[in-house]
């Protein structure tokens, strides 16, 4: 099962640059952001990172000084650990397109000797113990007013570290950073809300992805651009805090796998997703790791190109049932069409009657399943009291992975 990180083998260092000798606009909002963050991270019913591993780094004075912040947290975080490295400020990009952080010395005309090159940052990532990583960069460019936001996305690309998630903030100017007047610059301020709040009906650990999604939804409905994600090989369901919202037993879209000693052929390795779940009432699910030999072109020709690796049906369950069972995960940006019923999230059922040419370009994932699981009332939370169902914080796009036939012993991997 997914864990958070071990919170004493963890550093966090939080990096703000609130005040600029020439640089504008000034950013107070910074100050606030770096204070909240290391609030909510050191809260145990959060994660409880000791105070003493949680390092508040406000307008440092030289380059140096964040250096040795980098040096001293990537060499202090150890495996189990997760090592954070937020910052919040001005960044400028240069001619080659490479990224700096400024401090509140800066000179924009010499930022090679006076700002932090971002090349610091992926040393110090790559040369830590911790297998978690992650970055936070919540920036504003200078020089970026000829940048496209294709180029937005190549900048992304350059600044990512192999086996790190990083979450770059996409300020297309200083106001959209931060608001006049606001507590929080625009990124900071909707990570703070989600990890204060909480997502109702979410996960029970937020990951890098839950918190992606929503940020995007929050930030681009408001008119701000959506931020960028890159995981690279860390995989984006890195869990990072608590979900504050009280656990509830709605387990719609939750992943669950059959104990090693279960020997119930409908269950024996098998790893299944609950569609529908009401504890009085009784529950529904589909197992998700078992593919047949039917090719989904043998059944709905039209959406076999649309479909996840292998394009197969999978046997959902030993419950017969009219028709097949087609789920599908949609991309964070795209708008449920009209015969998307949704699950948990971007997960739902996608009926086959629906328009291809109309929904296709809106699916990240697409499965077809035959037959299901079912449990009377009570019956499910009687199988994971006993442990013959473990659940996990899988995201939902597992289910369309394209290693089915190991998915259930990945599950039981030490975490």
């Amino acid at each position: 099962m997914v864990r958070l990180a071990d919170p004493n083998a963890s550093r966090v260092l939080l990096i703000g640059s609130s005040r600029y000798d020439t640089l504008r606009p000034e950013l107070p909002a910074v100050a606030n952001n770096v204070h909240e963050l290391a609030r909510l991270l050191r809260d145990p019913d959060r994660w409880g990172v000791p105070e003493e591993n949680c390092r508040i780094l406000l307008d440092p004075a030289s380059p140096l000084i964040v250096d040795r912040a980098l040096a001293a947290a990537s060499s202090q975080a150890r495996s189990g650990g997760l090592l954070l490295v937020y910052f919040a400020g001005h960044g400028l990009v240069g001619a080659d397109r490479r990224l700096t952080l400024a401090l509140p010395g800066t000179d924009p005309d010499a930022p090679h000797s006076t700002a932090v090159p971002y090349d610091w940052v992926q040393m110090a990532i790559r040369s830590t113990m911790a297998e978690r990583r992650v970055v936070i960069l919540d920036c504003c460019y200078a020089g970026r007013a000829q940048m496209g936001r294709t180029e937005v996305r190549q900048l992304a690309d350059r600044v990512a570290v192999d086996r790190t998630c990083l979450l770059l903030a996409a300020a297309e100017d200083e106001q959209a950073i931060a608001p006049p007047g606001a507590r929080y610059t625009a990124f900071t301020g909707e990570l703070i809300d989600l990890l204060t709040r909480g997502i109702d009906k979410g996960p029970r650990l937020l990951d890098i992805q839950t918190l992606w999604d929503h940020l995007y939804r929050r930030l681009t409905s408001n008119g701000y651009p959506g931020p960028e994600l890159r995981a690279g090989n860390a995989g984006d369901n890195l869990p990072i805090t608590n979900n504050p919202v009280p656990h509830s037993r709605d387990r719609h879209g939750q992943v669950l796998y059959a104990s090693p000693y279960v020997s119930d052929p409908d269950l024996h390795q098998a790893v299944v997703l609950i569609l529908r779940h009401n504890p009085g009432g009784g529950t529904v699910g589909v197992v998700i790791n078992r593919p047949t030999t039917t090719p989904v072109s043998e059944v709905a020709s039209d959406w076999y190109d649309l479909c996840s690796i292998p394009p197969v049906v999978f046997a959902g369950g030993p419950v017969p049932h009219e028709g097949h069972i087609p789920l599908a995960l949609l991309r964070p940006s795209a708008t449920a069409p009209l015969r998307f019923r949704p699950i948990a999230g971007r997960l739902g059922t996608l009926a086959l009657s629906a328009q291809l040419s109309t929904v296709e370009d809106l699916v990240e994932g697409f499965r077809l399943f035959s037959g299901y699981v079912g449990w009377g009332p009570g019956e499910l939370e009687a199988d994971i009291a006993q442990e013959v169902l473990i659940p996990t914080d899988e995201p939902p796009r597992v289910v369309f992975t394209a290693a089915v036939r190991t998915l259930w012993q990945y599950l039981q991997r030490p975490r």
